[in-house]
C-alpha cells in the first residue's frame, strides 16, 4: 500500500486535518485514519473518475421489412 504524504497535502487540507484532531482529541494519523474510513464508507471510490466504455448498439432502432 502507497505511503501518505501529510506533508504534501496543501496548507488548507492541512488545517482541515489539524482542526479534526484537535476537536476530536485525536492524532493526526487517527484523524486521517477517520478521514479515510468516511470517505470509503459514504461511496467515495465509486465517484472517483474512471474512463466511461464504448457503447455498442446491437440491434438496430429500426427493423427490417420482412413482408
Amino acid at each position: 500500500m502507497p505511503e501518505f504524504d501529510y506533508e504534501g497535502l496543501s496548507p488548507g487540507a492541512k488545517t482541515k486535518i489539524a482542526a479534526l484532531a484537535l476537536k476530536k482529541g485525536w492524532s493526526i494519523e487517527q484523524a486521517i485514519e477517520a478521514i479515510g474510513i468516511e470517505f470509503v464508507a459514504m461511496g467515495g471510490p465509486t465517484l472517483m473518475y474512471r474512463q466511461k466504455g464504448k457503447l455498442y448498439q446491437l440491434a438496430p432502432k429500426e427493423t427490417l421489412d420482412r413482408s
